[in-house]
């Protein structure tokens, strides 16, 4: 028989392309989706899927053992804040919320993989089935030019970001004219985005990092095409990722894209 593998799924396009690719590779897709965020579609794309409200532990353990899982994924977003307005949660759940340190995302994150994993459901890589996603090291709009100006801003968003995210504050920062602008913290990168653009105007450098010694088993970031609509909306002058943690969709649209709105995209180290 195959092997089981469990997918977490939170908001976004994510567990669908993960549960996809899982399938096709031939593993057994069991899906515990977070009522209410994942994606309806995803019921008919899993093997076995089931829905559980944020804050029932206890449940979606369950339902993988029942199913033979010991490997899963936490893949696609839940709001940071909602885990500390439930209304209702199992004793599993408050039991996992009582060994936390602290309330910061990566301290959240870690921790409940770290409880899956005593469980006897080891948490695994999030971009295990989401490898052709991952940003490449290149411009990937190489005929851009790239003033001496917008290059001094590029570095200078790339060395303000991985500040920012040692700090673990956020992972994206927004820079015009060697001045920090905006910085992500719980609102996430488009609204960051929005809130420089109404600030600086056009012209400005975005750069998205993740944190030093990222753990890829969750909150690996991704951008798409929403993002770019907005950068193409407040005539960003470039879109800086790190390259072999960031995901980005759609690649092949959103350097089309930049290159027409003469936004400079790149993969960077």
């Amino acid at each position: 028989m195959s092997e089981a593998i469990g997918i977490i799924a939170g908001e976004s396009v994510l567990p669908l392309l993960s549960c996809r690719e899982a399938r096709r590779r031939g593993f057994r897709t069991v899906v515990a989706a977070v009522r209410g965020l994942a994606l309806p579609e995803l019921a008919a794309e899993a093997d076995f899927w089931a829905e559980f409200p944020l804050g029932r532990l206890g449940g979606v353990i369950r339902f993988f053992r029942r199913h033979g899982v010991r490997r899963s994924l936490m893949i696609g977003r839940v709001k940071h804040a909602a885990i500390f307005s439930l209304w209702t949660a199992d004793a599993k759940f408050l039991r996992f919320l009582a060994q936390l340190k602290d309330r910061t995302t990566t301290s959240l994150l870690a921790s409940l993989a770290d409880f899956f994993t005593r469980e006897g459901i080891e948490i695994v890589d999030s971009t295990l089935f989401l490898q052709d996603h991952l940003v490449a090291a290149r411009n990937y709009t190489p005929r851009l030019r790239i003033s001496e100006s917008l290059a001094r801003d590029i570095a200078f968003a790339w060395e303000k970001a991985w500040g920012i995210a040692a700090l673990d504050i956020g992972q994206t920062v927004c820079v015009k004219d060697r001045a920090v602008v905006a910085v992500e913290a719980m609102e996430g990168t488009d609204r960051a985005i929005e809130r420089a653009a109404a600030i600086a105007g056009s012209g400005m450098v975005v750069a998205k990092v993740s944190r030093p010694g990222h753990d890829m088993r969750f909150d690996v970031p991704v951008v798409g095409l929403q993002t770019m609509a907005l950068l193409e909306e407040c005539r960003a002058a470039a879109f800086v990722l790190e390259a072999g943690k960031t995901l980005m969709l759609d690649q092949a649209d959103m350097a089309a894209r930049a290159k027409a709105k003469k936004i400079v995209l790149m993969g960077k180290t």
